[in-house]
């Protein structure tokens, strides 16, 4: 009988990606949201240079072309390991290990997205909203490309996380209800991403990404704590080391 892994793991699995796309190279940004004012457009852009700034800058970012990291996870009752790599471009493996039952991967050869279960089973996922969802949970901790991955973007009313004041701003993206950023007014950093993501059945999973513990790897602030907290569960990764411009075989992002 095929092992049934916990949907919240498999859907974390698939949002891991932004622990590994934290420091993802920008690119040249398009022109910037349409519904903002002029002023209100102006304090948008200057909230996303401070988060740029925060994470050590654009040239900093961009040095980036691999990236390891290996640390724990832990859902209620489970904790394992959790071992990522990425390389530019838009390669990326994922690997969960469970204690006495085996690994769920998760990975992308930049063409190819794959899954593999402790049963062996092998899933492609290739929904055009879902590869879409993926790609903007990518992209959105390029400080460079936030206003690239929403339709519109505009400020909300500010708001208070753990005693701290935080700019808030809301994104619309291309299908799905609107998201939302919180940035720390004081350091800059993105501290809480509010998102939507659909499962296969099409249930619509509401879920708030904490981003905690910033720490510098090679002049670029990474979060070391990542806290997915869904509806009914919540998802904890902690990162005891992350390594940079390492060499990694290609071969290992194509699917077994």
């Amino acid at each position: 009988m095929p092992l049934k892994l916990p949907p919240v793991l498999v859907l974390g699995a698939l949002l891991v990606t932004v622990q590994l796309a934290c420091v993802r190279p920008g690119t040249p940004q398009t022109s910037p949201a349409p519904t903002a004012s002029p002023t209100e457009q102006d304090v948008i852009d200057k909230i996303l240079k401070h988060y740029e700034e925060a994470l050590g800058g654009d040239k900093a970012i961009s040095s980036i072309t691999s990236l390891r990291m290996k640390g724990t996870f832990e859902l209620p009752g489970v904790k394992g390991t959790i071992e990522g790599w990425r390389k530019e471009p838009r390669k990326t493996l994922t690997v969960f290990e469970f204690p006495g039952i085996g690994k769920l991967k998760k990975g992308y050869d930049g063409e190819n997205r794959w899954l593999q279960t402790p049963a062996g089973t092998y899933v492609d996922n290739h929904g055009p909203e879902e590869i879409a969802e993926l790609e903007r949970d990518a992209e959105v901790f390029s400080a460079g490309k936030i206003k690239n991955v929403f339709e519109s973007m505009k400020l909300e009313t500010r708001a208070r996380i753990n005693g701290r004041d935080m700019y808030v701003i809301q994104g619309t993206p291309p299908k799905g209800p609107a998201e939302k950023l919180f940035f720390d007014m004081e350091n800059g950093l993105l501290v809480r991403w509010d998102m939507a993501r659909r499962l296969k059945n099409h249930q619509t999973v509401f879920v708030k990404v904490h981003l905690e513990d910033y720490r510098d790897v090679g002049g670029v602030k990474m979060p070391f704590n990542v806290r997915f907290a869904f509806e009914s569960a919540s998802l904890r990764i902690t990162m005891d080391e992350v390594e940079q411009n390492i060499p990694i075989d290609d071969a290992m992002f194509r699917k077994p």
